[in-house]
Order: structure tokens, then C-alpha cells, then sequence
């Protein structure tokens, strides 16, 4: 009867080794033991390996865009704040003096073409004519100084001075300009003429300064708001001043032409009184424009 065969070991699954020839086990054949991690929970940083850290984030870094110089906002007249207050103030004077002064309005156009002798225009005016006239003079004082800002800033480019001081520079000049005319005149009448024909003279001055003040305002509008017509509506503004100034010189020798040697004063009056003092103001205005930049940098 034959032998039976002697029983294989069994190993059990879990021990997850095996069994060489000598009966014993290899290093590499001993059990895996757990380690448990995170006993005490989770850590609130994991440094990394790394010691460089643009090495580590290279992967995330996000490239910032570098800036740029900044540019200082061109002076315009739309964006002059001072100058469009100036322009809403004068706007609102003449609307509300004209609603009652619409008549006083229609006799300084007739004061303007005519020449007869009557009763001048400013003994009987009322308050609110007075009013209307005052604005209506303001009016032409801020046409004229931002029409002279406008021409000296298109000659002079060193003229660094900001448009709303500017066209408020050229409104006093264009005042004194314009007092110092009306004084002149009257002391040239009296000395050459009567009462009687200085003040027809003087009114005719006013009336027509007064009067030009709404043809002048359309260009300087135009100029304000549609910056591209500036050029183009300074010379419509320079031909109604001179067709203003042509206009009073017709009156004045309608006035006081008698005989030739009235011609002869006339001329030199012309050429002392109409045309010399617009060079006066010409240099005068660029030294005071240079004075008043040089007190806005020492602020």
C-alpha cells in the first residue's frame, strides 16, 4: 500500500510572505507595518520641497502689466470750467434783463444808424434798460477778451496760461481798453466840438460796443463748442469787430465833418485813436498775460 505524500504548508493570505528553502523569511518578505499619518488632523501649511520659491510658483505666477505716464487733459474751452461758468452766468443776465428791455434794445439800433439831432438815448432810461445795457457790454467785454486769449495763444505758444484765466485777463483788458476809448473821445469832443456833438459821439460809441455784443457771442459760441471752427470763427469775429469800428468811424465823420480842415483832424484822429492803440494792446496783453502766468507758479 503506498505511502502518502506528505501535506504542502499552507500559508495564510494575510501575512503576505513567503517561505524560502531554509525555512525562514527574507527581509524583503517581512510585513508591511501601517503607519498611521495626520493623528493630531490635517496641518494648516504643507511647506514645499523646494527651497526657491520662484522655482516652486513658477508654473503660477501671473504677470502684472507694467503702467504708463500719465497725460495731463488738454485745456479746452469745453472742458475750462471757469469758462463755461462764465459763459451760463452771462447767458442768464442777458435773459433775464431783455424780457422788458426789447424796446430800449430797438432804440440803440436806431441810435446806431441814426444821425439826426434829438434827445440822447441814456437821460430817460429806466432800470431795467440800464440793466440790459450793462449785460450787453459785459457780453462784448467777454467776447473780445476770449477772442484776444484765442489770438495770442494761436502766435505765442509760450503762452502757458489756462483758457478760463485767460479769457478773464482778456475781458478787463478789453474793459480798460474800452473806458479809456470812451474818456478819450469825450475829451476830443469837448476840445474840438460842442456838448452837443461830443455826446451824440459818445453814445454812438456805447451803443454800437453794446450792440455788437450778439453777432460777436455767435462766433465765440462756435468756437467754444466746435473747437475744429476755431480758426475760421475768429476771423468772422475780427471782421465784425472791425466792421463795428468802420461803422463808428462813419458816424463820427457824419458827426463832425463841417469843412476840409475837419478831413485833416480826422485823419490824424484815425490814425491816433483806431489803429495805434490796437498794437498798444497787442503788447500790452502778452506782457500782462506773462505777469499774471508768472504769479499762478510762484503759488
Amino acid at each position: 500500500m503506498p505511502t502518502p505524500a506528505a501535506p504542502h504548508p499552507i500559508i495564510a493570505a494575510d501575512t503576505l510572505h513567503t517561505a524560502d528553502t531554509t525555512g525562514t523569511l527574507s527581509p524583503a518578505s517581512q510585513p508591511e507595518v501601517f503607519v498611521p499619518q495626520y493623528v493630531r488632523g490635517f496641518e494648516r501649511s504643507t511647506p514645499l520641497k523646494e527651497s526657491d520659491p520662484l522655482k516652486d510658483l513658477q508654473e503660477t505666477i501671473i504677470a502684472i502689466p507694467e503702467g504708463f505716464d500719465s497725460e495731463r487733459i488738454p485745456d479746452t474751452p469745453t472742458n475750462n470750467s471757469l469758462l463755461v461758468s462764465i459763459v451760463v452766468v452771462v447767458f442768464l443776465l442777458f435773459a433775464f434783463t431783455y424780457k422788458k428791455g426789447t424796446k430800449f434794445l430797438g432804440e440803440i439800433f436806431n441810435s446806431v444808424l441814426n444821425v439826426k439831432d434829438r434827445q440822447t438815448l441814456f437821460d430817460d432810461t429806466t432800470v431795467r434798460e440800464t440793466q440790459l445795457r450793462a449785460v450787453l457790454l459785459g457780453m462784448t467785454f467777454v467776447s473780445e477778451g476770449f477772442c484776444l486769449f484765442q489770438l495770442l495763444a494761436s502766435t505765442r505758444p509760450d503762452l502757458l496760461v489756462s483758457i478760463g484765466i485767460g479769457v478773464c485777463c482778456g475781458s478787463l483788458i478789453a474793459w480798460v481798453y474800452y473806458m479809456l476809448q470812451k474818456w478819450l473821445y469825450r475829451v476830443l469832443g469837448l476840445v474840438f466840438s460842442d456838448t452837443s456833438h461830443t455826446r451824440k459821439w459818445v453814445e454812438s460809441f456805447i451803443s454800437i460796443n453794446a450792440i455788437i455784443s450778439i453777432p460777436l457771442a455767435i462766433p465765440v459760441l462756435l468756437t467754444i463748442f466746435v473747437p475744429q471752427w476755431g480758426p475760421t470763427m475768429l476771423t468772422v469775429a475780427g471782421i465784425i469787430y472791425l466792421g463795428s469800428r468802420i461803422l463808428f468811424i462813419y458816424k463820427g465823420f457824419k458827426i463832425f465833418y463841417r469843412n476840409i480842415l475837419d478831413l485833416f483832424y480826422f485823419i490824424v484822429y484815425f490814425c491816433a485813436l483806431e489803429i495805434a492803440p490796437l498794437f498798444w494792446v497787442y503788447k500790452s496783453s502778452i506782457l500782462i498775460y506773462h505777469f499774471v502766468e508768472l504769479k499762478i507758479q510762484q503759488l
